[in-house]
């Protein structure tokens, strides 16, 4: 997949005769899945190229007006699973004041149409850009017509009468619906980073863990034990992963950790991809390790059988 980052590469890039969709994909969700498909088919039926458009870094992070936001997938993340979907190039657009400040006519004659060759476009029903969010379907409907470009509107996507949507995954997530928000994303979230040393805490308990740094502003979902696969070196293997605070030894930073069944390597200082499968049960504070060691026995019985069944599926 190519990626063209920047206005300046987006100048020399060549890009002619275009299909494309916009917006920010985070988590690249069943919904994006649909209006990406449809740019695919669109641009197959008009003899187009599909280019996707999206930035970086997240708009509610830029403008601030919702608070601290924890993304669904880093820029990396987002480019792999977009890559998943069949799409060639990707322009990544630098999101900033003065883009956000743009008039959303001037970004669809500046950017897509003369910069891009932009010859159609495909956008999901509620999607909304450039000054005020003003750039809507209805506006795009209009342009379409006065600048001579197709353009196709992707209906609303729903899983249980809900529609999906990142700001909904997220709340999932936080809240525990992890099959919801699996069925919603259309496959198991997941977390990326480095291996790096622990406090040796479960290898005493006999039960050797490993913890994984993942990138800051990446959504931790709710606390507790997951069912997990730990993909490294071309390698899946299944374990028992922890989100949370120590609270048995009073320890209440953060830390995400992994018992990885049945395997004894120094895997430190390797990068890794963590993919929660289910979710077990909440944080406990136990009265001593020796009760802690047993909730994790039992931990590990369960998530055994989870992992078993998932793989006969």
């Amino acid at each position: 997949m190519k990626v063209i980052s920047g206005i300046s590469e987006l100048e020399s890039s060549g890009l002619s005769n275009v299909a494309t969709t916009l917006g920010t994909f985070d988590g690249v969700h069943a919904g994006h899945r649909k209006i990406i498909s449809t740019l695919r088919d669109v641009a197959a039926e008009k003899n187009l190229e599909a280019v996707l458009v999206t930035f970086h870094p997240h708009p509610q992070i830029v403008l601030g007006r919702r608070g601290p936001t924890e993304l669904l997938t880093t820029l990396e993340e987002k480019l792999g699973l977009i890559e998943e979907t069949g799409i060639g190039t990707v322009v990544i657009l630098d999101f900033n004041r003065q883009l956000a400040s743009f008039l959303p006519e001037n970004f669809v004659r500046q950017i897509l149409i003369e910069k891009m060759g932009m010859k159609a476009l495909v956008i999901g029903y509620d999607h909304a850009f450039g000054k005020d969010r003003s750039g809507n379907k209805e506006l795009l409907a209009r342009m379409a017509q006065n600048d001579g470009f197709h353009f196709v509107v992707v209906p609303e996507f729903r899983i249980n009468s809900q529609n999906v949507k990142s700001t909904i995954i997220r709340e999932l997530l936080k809240a525990g619906e992890f099959e919801l928000a699996r069925r919603a994303l259309g496959y198991n979230y997941f977390l990326t980073g480095k291996i790096i040393k622990g406090h040796g805490v479960g290898k005493s308990l006999g039960f050797p863990t490993v913890n994984l740094a993942v990138t800051p502003g990446k959504l931790l979902p709710k606390e507790g034990v997951y069912s997990a696969v730990t993909r490294f070196d071309s390698r899946r293997l299944p374990g028992m992963a922890y989100i949370g605070a120590r609270l048995t030894f009073n320890d209440t930073a953060l830390s995400v950790e992994v018992n990885l069944f049945d395997f004894d390597e120094d895997v430190n200082s390797r990068n890794a991809v963590l993919e929660l499968t289910g979710y077990i049960r909440p944080p406990e504070k136990f009265k001593s390790t020796d009760q802690l060691a047993e909730q994790m026995k039992n931990d590990e019985s369960e998530v055994r059988k989870r992992l078993s069944n998932e793989i006969i599926k």
